[in-house]
């Protein structure tokens, strides 16, 4: 249990979402290299000694951001697909899922976006790679059978994602940098019915 500036007692989980939201809002403004511990423990209301306890750098702080949201991400597209049990459902549950998490949540979304396209941020883009590998073993086997089956064309497993949820991956990017204005999930059916036919066998 930390103790808050104004004397009330908070959980340490609490303090450590404070700072991570803190943090967040800061490296959208900023950039991560743009910000500053001192600029997060303002934002935070934290002192550096809450801060230094959770976490030993700002480095850490942009990585567990990054880690724990494509961790929830991940873990929401793979709930979405234990529930289907067509090829087709499949798709649409992994399109709907991305849509409504980027409406949800768009800071962490852009976040994501933001440092998901980077290739020079060290230790990030090393865990995006690994976080990555083990997200797309985790979908191929919802859609092996159905390529064993012969009702979807066989492709690599990365690529089967890239042409199912890589259309709606660019819509949202747009909506969030404010390109787009329409509301994300009057997408979808244009989007799965997209990805079905780029699936389908010739």
């Amino acid at each position: 249990m930390l103790r808050a500036k104004s004397g009330r007692r908070i959980s340490t989980e609490q303090r450590r979402r404070e700072i991570l939201d803190a943090a967040l809002a800061c490296f959208l403004d900023n950039g991560v290299a743009g910000t500053t511990i001192e600029q997060i423990r303002i934002a935070s209301k934290a002192s550096h000694g809450s801060i230094y306890h959770l976490f030993r750098s700002k480095n850490e702080i942009a990585l567990t951001l990054f880690v724990e949201g494509m961790h929830d991400y991940h873990r929401k597209i793979l709930q979405a697909l234990e529930n289907e049990s067509t090829a087709y459902g499949c798709m649409r549950a992994m399109i709907t899922t991305h849509l409504q998490d980027v409406k949800d949540d768009p800071p962490l979304a852009l976040y994501l976006t933001r440092l998901g396209m980077a290739d020079d941020l060290g230790e990030i883009s090393e865990q995006y790679r690994s976080l990555n590998d083990d997200y797309v073993q985790s979908v191929w086997p919802h859609f092996e059978p159905f390529v064993k089956q012969g009702e979807i064309v066989r492709h690599s497993p990365e690529l089967y994602i890239s042409l199912i949820v890589g259309p709606a991956i660019h819509l949202c990017r747009s909506w969030l940098r404010g390109r787009v204005d329409q509301d994300l999930l009057s997408a979808t059916n244009t989007l799965v019915e997209a990805a079905w036919m780029s699936l389908q066998p010739k």
